[in-house]
């Protein structure tokens, strides 16, 4: 059998390992890092009004649309409110959540049929009419997922950090 001996000091290979080994121990800042991306491409599908497979949102009714606050869907009449404005992306521990507190976040993502509560029908005015009808339809516009760019991205963000572990100190 064939072998080769090292001797020497190991102190900066053992602590390049040890940084790499710290990462999995504690993943959250990679898992910050990778929110900033999914968060970012979440904002940006949304600025282009698309869902995540690249196929355009579901059009607005066209009562509707004629007075929404704001252009475009999921967004008010600025980047900073509507449901645009309210994403988030956190990472506790080994866990990473992104998307909306909005009570109406979980209607855009999956589509809802809206019924009353209490009465007969849903009253509402739209375009300057008063409607008074059985229930809603609200199409499903997704927004949220990770996509194959996203984990492409996240890929080169988490090789980014074993690299900067493994640099010696």
């Amino acid at each position: 059998m064939a072998s080769i001996t090292l001797t020497g000091n190991f102190d900066p290979m053992r602590q390049s390992l040890q940084r790499v080994a710290d990462i999995g121990r504690e993943p959250q800042a990679v898992l910050q890092a990778v929110g900033h991306i999914v968060l970012n491409s979440t904002r940006d599908r949304i600025r282009r009004q698309v869902q995540p497979d690249g196929s355009p949102f579901e059009p607005l009714n066209p009562v509707y649309a004629l007075t929404k606050e704001g252009p475009g869907i999921l967004r008010g009449p600025d980047f900073q409110t509507g449901l645009y404005g309210s994403l988030t992306a956190r990472a506790t521990g080994n866990v990473l959540r992104w998307g909306s507190n909005k009570v109406y976040a979980r209607v855009h993502q999956f589509g809802a049929v809206i019924q009353p509560k209490n009465g007969r029908h849903l009253s509402f005015e739209m375009g300057g009419n008063l409607f008074h009808v059985d229930s809603v339809f609200v199409p499903a516009r997704p927004y949220l997922a990770f996509t194959t760019q996203d984990r492409e991205d996240m890929v080169v963000e988490l090789e980014g950090f074993l690299e900067r572990a493994m640099r010696p100190k």
